[in-house]
């Protein structure tokens, strides 16, 4: 069994920005896929939470909690913490 993810407000309002700049940009059909990708990206971190590396900045810092995973340029950084 996974766990569950949780898009805060912030992620969800970041994923509308991307969308809607890859659509006004005129490539509806692009803003699907990168979207779809990305959600897709996400959900794959129910399975493995794990997946990815730890973020640079955040490793210095001493905090290993959290994981980042790639999709093109954009960064999905996921907290381990239940």
């Amino acid at each position: 069994m996974g766990l569950q993810v949780v898009l805060t407000e912030h992620a969800e309002q970041d994923l509308e920005d991307i969308y809607d700049y890859i659509s006004a940009s005129g490539s509806p059909q692009n803003a699907d896929y990168v979207l779809d990708r990305l959600l897709e990206v996400t959900e794959n971190l129910t399975t493995f939470p794990e997946r990815g590396s730890q973020p640079k900045e955040l490793r210095l810092l001493g905090i290993k909690e959290y994981r980042q995973a790639f999709f093109k340029p954009y960064r999905i950084n996921s907290d381990l913490l239940t």
